[in-house]
């Protein structure tokens, strides 16, 4: 029987791990190569950050109607912030121009004077059905078309400038009392057309 040597190295060529690192090595230099791969001729390289000259174009178009936009709103805020002013001022002023007609219609003399002033006429002789003052639409609403009769209108001014006419009527209803009607509007108002408020109210005979 021969001898054998059980001190040989029977472990297996290690092919496998030169094998895996050179292909390793392949991929690595396959991926360097595709990194550092210059772009074609007259194509710029991208870099997937910013934005291009028309991607930048058209947000300045959009910001530049949405600035606009918002300067076409100031005007417009500040026309209906004094449209809402001199609509106040007007119901102000006609509503106290109607309470005082109220408390002196049945005046003696037929006429007194307002707080401001102005000789008020509030005497109405006549049948039911008789009107006197301003004269009246075909819907019973003030007629600012008309001159503004003496004793039966006043011109009021506010603070700020603004001018008001103020006009009523008398009339006498069929139980014989007296039925008021006070109307008021702002003169030459700057903007927009002027809002007219009327009041009126009914006085037993």
């Amino acid at each position: 029987m021969g001898h054998k040597d059980w001190n040989r190295d029977l472990s297996p060529p290690l092919e496998g791990s030169t094998l895996l690192h050179s292909t390793d090595s392949c991929q690595t230099r396959q991926r360097c190569s595709a990194r550092q791969a210059p772009p074609p001729a007259g194509q710029q390289p991208r870099t997937g950050a910013g934005f291009s000259l028309v991607e930048t174009f058209v947000a300045l178009t959009l910001l530049a109607f949405a600035l606009l936009g918002l300067a076409m709103l100031f005007p417009l805020e500040e026309r209906l912030a004094n449209l809402t002013t001199v609509t106040s001022e007007t119901a102000r002023l006609a509503q106290k121009e109607l309470d005082q007609i109220r408390e002196n219609i049945s005046a003696s003399s037929g006429s007194f004077t307002d707080l401001d002033g102005t000789t008020v006429e509030v005497a109405c002789p006549g049948a039911p059905g008789t009107s006197c003052g301003n004269p009246l639409t075909a819907s019973g609403l003030i007629d600012f078309s008309q001159a503004a009769p003496v004793g039966f209108s006043t011109q009021l001014t506010d603070p700020a400038g603004q001018q008001y006419s103020i006009r009523w009527n008398i009339s006498v209803t069929a139980s014989n009392g007296r039925k008021a009607i006070v109307a008021g509007a702002a003169l030459n108002l700057t903007g927009g057309l002027a809002p007219v408020v009327q009041f009126q109210t009914l006085t037993a005979p």
